[in-house]
């Protein structure tokens, strides 16, 4: 995904993040491994960024990383305490699996769907956008 030339941009170890015209938390992910200390670092990023209230998030995995049991567990409690949703974009094989494996693994914490494009991720995105929580 490219930002629009407009937004602030907020870079953190793991991903890029910014806010569409929608008020939807879009974030390019960095192939960076994922270690405790990392993820932890990451989620408080985004309740920065988002004031810590709960947010639709928009993601390209296109890039893949590593994470270990304990992070991904740690992800899976830390998730419906900053997202609504998350619609994952991916334009590879590879990244598209590493969505399905953490809900396949950890469940489904929050309402996670994947995309291959942008368009309809977002407009998957915009039920929950509606959502008053």
């Amino acid at each position: 995904m490219i930002p629009p030339e407009h937004v602030t941009i907020y870079e953190g170890e793991l991903a890029s993040f910014w806010f569409d015209e929608k008020g939807i938390l879009c974030a390019n992910s960095k192939s960076v491994p994922r270690t405790l200390e990392k993820q932890k670092a990451h989620y408080a990023l985004v309740r920065q960024i988002t004031g810590n209230k709960l947010v639709c998030l928009l993601v390209d995995y296109t890039f893949t990383y590593t994470q270990d049991d304990t992070t991904r567990e740690f992800s899976a409690q830390e998730m419906p305490k900053l997202f609504k949703a998350m619609a994952v974009i991916s334009r590879t094989t590879i990244g598209r699996a590493a969505s399905h494996l953490f809900t396949y693994f950890q469940g489904q914490p929050i309402p996670i769907s994947s995309f291959e494009n942008e368009q309809d991720a977002k407009e998957w995105l915009m039920q929950y956008l509606r959502e008053v929580v």
